[in-house]
């Protein structure tokens, strides 16, 4: 993803990605514009109009996979969860 598109995702109101590599420098998105700690925010940092076409990786964040838990009585609910569970984790292990 460029710069570029990052700013039209932040000015049309959409979700930014949350971190992003850029440079080699990892950036995390506080609202406001993408902040390193030694660094501070990306956009101060650059001149912007230079790194527009600049690209940017974006670093996505690992899903947490819940722990299955039942206390119903009826199996066919308990058979319905677990299935719900192994697609959960094959759509994640597929995802990596």
């Amino acid at each position: 993803m460029k710069i570029i598109d990052l700013l039209n995702k932040i000015a049309n109101g959409e979700e930014a990605p949350k971190t992003i590599k850029y440079r080699g420098l990892i950036f995390d998105y506080d609202d406001i514009d993408y902040y390193n700690t030694d660094l501070g925010y990306l956009f101060e940092k650059y001149a912007v109009l230079e790194i527009l076409n600049d690209e940017v990786e974006i670093i996505e964040e690992d899903k947490k996979i819940e722990n299955l838990y039942y206390r119903g009585e009826d199996n066919t609910d308990k058979l319905i969860m677990i299935r719900d569970k192994i697609n959960e984790i094959i759509d994640y292990i597929q995802e990596k």
